[in-house]
């Protein structure tokens, strides 16, 4: 039974951290509609295309996700919290 459970977190350990590959997250410090670039509080930036809808709540000191594809890294989703 202890094999099972520890299979079991070791699973989730991994799957954690092939879901974090796939996304960029973080406070926004800035959201700039105009070009589609979301700017966050620890540097990082990401362009979104037309193609992905925009939370209207994505501002200044959300919580956001931006979830890519895995095969060429472009942003597909943004999610808020």
């Amino acid at each position: 039974m202890k094999t099972i459970a520890l299979s079991v977190a070791a699973l989730a350990v991994l799957a954690a951290g092939s879901a974090s590959a796939a996304s960029v997250s973080g406070v926004v410090q800035d959201y700039n509609a105009r070009t589609g670039v979301i700017s966050f509080q620890d540097g990082k930036t990401v362009t979104l295309p037309n193609s992905v809808p925009v939370p209207a709540n994505l501002t200044s000191g959300a919580i956001a996700d931006v979830l890519l594809n895995s095969d060429n890294n472009q942003p597909r989703a943004v999610l808020t919290r």
